[in-house]
């Protein structure tokens, strides 16, 4: 296991983005933290964008895919991409955080400050993806990447499987797809978001949380906070296990 990057100025979490010392003392008693699920083999031969917001799963992604700064061709292979939507006070400070990971990685940034408009009938989350892709779009072009990776994970896939039910669709999320001309892989699907977080934890790395993920509002938030928990508690502690392993099939 290669030790994570050291000395990190002004990285600072915000509240509420360590899980439970209970959860992560469980998570490593069950991983060991040699055994993150991580699926390279999706990932294209040639050069990679990675998708960084600065939360935990993006965060452990850069790390992961570039070993800590320490793959030998990591500059080559790899480019931290990042969007400022400029939705949140904390963004611009986001913004500084992704790119000084990406310094400290040995690999390139590109990143944009957008803004974001809504279109007529498109909710403000539809909105930000919108623009997301569009750079994504300019990237996978101007750089010349085969794909781009982002920080999915098996909780996401659940979240979307249970979101995914009244339209009678089973597949979650898949490892690979295009939207456009944009490629994504998602070569964390098979791990959960504590052991995630436990992961940079047992380092002592930090990382960005968004204030929003916490407003049960939004229907995604409502799921992971409300009906997961609930679900688990009252009929089986493995569910998002099994809802993986489902999607899973139901994807290929």
């Amino acid at each position: 296991m290669v030790q994570p990057w050291k000395g990190c100025v002004g990285f600072q979490s915000t509240g509420g983005s360590n899980p439970p010392l209970s959860a992560i003392s469980a998570v490593r008693r069950k991983i060991g933290f040699s055994e993150l699920k991580v699926n390279r083999s999706i990932l294209p031969p040639g050069r990679i964008g990675i998708a960084v917001s600065g939360g935990s799963d993006s965060v452990a992604l850069a790390f992961l895919l570039t070993k800590g700064g320490r793959k030998r061709n990591a500059a080559e292979r790899f480019v931290v991409l990042h969007v400022d939507h400029g939705l949140r006070r904390e963004s611009k400070e986001e913004y500084r955080f992704v790119r000084a990971l990406a310094a400290r990685l040995g690999v390139p940034f590109k990143g944009t400050r957008a803004k974001v408009v809504r279109r007529r009938g498109e909710s403000l989350e539809m909105a930000a993806r919108r623009v997301r892709l569009g750079f994504f779009a300019k990237c996978m072009k101007n750089l010349r990447l085969d794909a781009i990776a982002t920080g999915h994970h098996m909780d996401d896939v659940a979240e979307t499987f249970l979101m995914k039910l009244r339209r009678i669709s089973l597949c979650g999320i898949r490892e690979r797809s295009e939207v456009g001309d944009v490629r994504f892989v998602r070569p964390l699907l098979g791990c959960r978001d504590a052991e995630l977080k436990a992961y940079l934890t047992k380092y002592g790395e930090q990382w960005r949380e968004d204030a929003s993920n916490d407003d049960t509002s939004i229907e995604r938030n409502r799921v992971r906070h409300e009906v997961i928990p609930f679900l688990e508690k009252t009929l089986d502690p493995h569910i998002v296990e099994h809802l993986f392993a489902i999607s899973a099939r139901q994807c290929r």
